[in-house]
């Protein structure tokens, strides 16, 4: 009921309505919604609940004692939700079309920072295809089709940026539509030297658990069982009987703090 009630209301701003409008994060930040992004319906209609319950696991595991790099910040929804437990925000989306809406959202907190680049997995420029949703935007891998629109854009890796900015990092999210390995193997200096936890959209595959283990990294996610639906929070070694969202990469010294959520809902 709260789901239909909450999708009842997404469809009078963007319909009948016609106007943005804003939500309550659980941290207790205010988001913008605009009415024509999809991704902030989904925000909405979750009650910020996109990745699961990822969102909450991750922000239970930071401590304010580094940044949070926030790669494929979109609208700005993990920059906001982790704030309040980060030291800073480093907000990372080279899409030109999402610049007003994460500066909406963003610019009027001193210690976020939005950054116009993408990051992979080597230094320099590249093509960044502009996809009809602009959540599915990526760096190119090959020659654009049908409406496709390709810009040119600066490319940094984790390492680079950490080593420029002489920042200590507590946390990374990464949702880059298919690169997300890429960014982790551009990463691997950071991972081994500050161990902060990572959530990512890649896939359990062998590319990520040889990255997880070159890292010294453990791999968790809520695991969907394809029969019943239901969700749990578990350890990963192989790729699960189920569907994943979000894995969470996780060094040693935080597996005690993560061990209490495996199984939970």
């Amino acid at each position: 009921m709260r789901w239909l009630a909450r999708t009842a209301a997404r469809q009078f701003y963007k319909r009948i309505a016609r106007r943005d409008h804003f939500m309550d994060l659980p941290t207790g930040e205010r988001l913008w919604l605009p009415v024509q992004d999809h991704f902030a319906s989904e925000a909405y209609i979750t009650d910020a609940d996109v990745d699961w319950g990822s969102e909450r696991v991750l922000f239970s595991l930071l401590d304010k004692t580094g940044v949070f790099l926030d790669i494929g910040a979109h609208i700005g929804y993990y920059s906001l939700y982790m704030r309040p437990r980060v030291a800073a925000v480093y907000a990372f989306e080279p899409d030109p079309r999402m610049r007003p809406y994460l500066e909406k959202n963003l610019t009027d907190k001193r210690d976020v920072h939005i950054l116009r680049c993408a990051v992979g997995g080597a230094a320099g420029r590249a093509g960044f295809v502009l996809e009809g949703s602009a959540e599915l935007s990526h760096l190119s891998n090959g020659p654009v089709t049908g409406k496709q629109e390709e810009i040119e854009v600066d490319v940094v890796t984790v390492d680079t940026f950490v080593r420029s900015r002489g920042v200590f990092v507590e946390a990374i999210k990464i949702d880059v539509q298919g690169f997300d390995a890429q960014v982790i193997a551009g990463a691997l200096e950071t991972l081994k030297s500050q161990q902060p936890v990572v959530l990512t959209e890649a896939k359990p595959d062998r590319v990520l658990f040889d990255l997880a283990c070159q890292a010294s990294y453990t791999v968790f996610a809520f695991v969907r069982d394809p029969r019943t639906r239901q969700r749990a929070f578990a350890r990963l070694t192989t790729r699960p009987h189920g569907g994943t969202k979000m894995l969470f990469l996780v060094p040693d010294r935080l597996l005690s703090r993560i061990s209490p959520h495996v199984g939970a809902l």
